[in-house]
Order: structure tokens, then sequence, then C-alpha cells
């Protein structure tokens, strides 16, 4: 790769405070942040016609591989309710790791949210997000690998612009749960989107004569090879 070349490819950056370095865990790409579970899976259940799994699935795979993911900077020792509506936390770090948010935040009597009786969170995260012009980021739970114990809200912050600490609200959702969440658990996928590439016109319309054709000649095309869209139309990320 040239210099010029590399000096124009879309940088990404996570920065944190000097005392933090070497302390909390580091974003790391999306792909190396593969769960277990997954790993451990077949390719195939058997050697007939349809015994794939899902990790033989492309789209399933991708949404895993997007971006970045941000860990838990340290320990949180967690305990809730027998209907997680009361949430303790405890951390030994030297900075607050969870934050309380008000139910009036989420809530009212009008428009109760769905979330209730579970008390608004917020993970407070310690690194900093710098983009290039033009490109926001879309924060999301870990896609595709919930954590039964809590999740995290979605959002999309003009990073390119806004140079401060993204925090992350959440919800705990296991009642009766007591122990540790640690350090450099998977907390939410960081996803760059550029703003003006983004489809905002659409087309509502039922099928026309192409259409059909178009769709019957994709599936014969899958019946005559178990792997059409992976073997065929995938490109790799």
């Amino acid at each position: 790769m040239s210099l010029l070349s590399a000096i124009k490819t879309p940088t990404i950056e996570f920065l944190c405070d000097e005392k933090d370095w070497d302390v909390i865990p580091p974003p790391i790409p999306a792909r190396k942040f593969m769960p277990e579970w997954y790993k451990k899976l077949p390719m195939r259940l058997n050697e007939g016609l349809n015994s794939a799994t899902i990790k033989r699935c492309p789209p399933f795979l991708d949404a895993m591989q997007l971006g970045w993911i941000i860990p838990l900077a340290a320990d949180v020792e967690f305990r809730t309710s027998n209907t997680a509506g009361k949430v303790d936390w405890n951390s030994s770090f030297y900075k607050d790791v969870i934050e309380s948010h008000s139910y009036p935040q989420i809530t009212t009597d009008e428009a109760p949210h769905p979330s209730l009786p579970k008390p608004p969170l917020k993970f407070l995260n310690y690194w900093m997000i710098r983009v290039p012009k033009g490109y926001s980021v879309m924060f999301v739970p870990p896609l595709n690998r919930p954590d039964l114990r809590f999740e995290c809200m979605s959002g999309v912050v003009e990073c390119d612009k806004y140079f401060e600490y993204i925090n992350f609200p959440f919800t705990f959702n296991k009642p009766g749960f007591h122990g540790i969440v640690e350090a450099g658990t998977p907390l939410v996928q960081v996803i760059p989107i550029k703003r003006d590439t983004a489809i905002t016109k659409a087309k509502i319309a039922k099928f026309a004569d192409k259409d059909t054709v178009e769709l019957e000649l994709t599936r014969r095309k899958r019946a005559s090879h178990e792997s059409y869209y992976r073997d065929k139309l995938w490109e790799r990320k």
C-alpha cells in the first residue's frame, strides 16, 4: 500500500486518558470477539444436503464481524431483586463504572417503557471516539451474541463533530442475579457509517413481471447449489 492510499483510508480512532492506558481493555475488531458457542458449533450436522448450521450463514457472520467492540472497563459486582426492579452494583475501579438514570428519562404513566420495572442504568465508557468528517457512529448491542444478563440501548452519534465520551444506557435483565460481570465483557458494537451514503428514499410497490422472473431464477439457482448465496454471491468483508 502506498503512503498516499494509506492516508486516504478512513480510520476510526479510540483514545483514552493516559492513566487508563494499558489498564482498561481496549476496543478490538468485532471479528475477534466471537463467542465460544459459535466457535464450537459445527459447520454441518451430518453429510447430507440441508444439514448446514448457522455457522455457514454469511449474513449472520457478517453482522457479528462488522465494526469494533467496546468492552467493560472493570469488574462490576451486580445484585438484582427477584424482578430485577432493584439493581445494586459495586466496583473497586478508581473511576465510576456505572451510573443510574431516573425513570422519568425513559418512561411516564402515559407511555410506560417496556423494560419496566428494570431501572435505567448507564455503563461509563472511557474510550473517546474520533471518525473522519462526514461519518457517524452507530452503537448497538453486540449483534447475534446477546448477553442474557444485560442489554445496552442503541444510538447513533456524530462522532466527527462531538468529541466527548459516549456512555451506554442499559438495563440489567436477569432477576435474582448475584455475580461479577468481568472487565472485557462486550458492551456495544461500534459501526461507523458515512452519512451521505445513507439511502433515504424508498419505492413501495407490488411485483412487476421482471421481478417475478428474477425471483424464480434466484430460487432455481438456490435449488441447484446448496450454498448458492455463500459460494456465488457473498463478498468476504
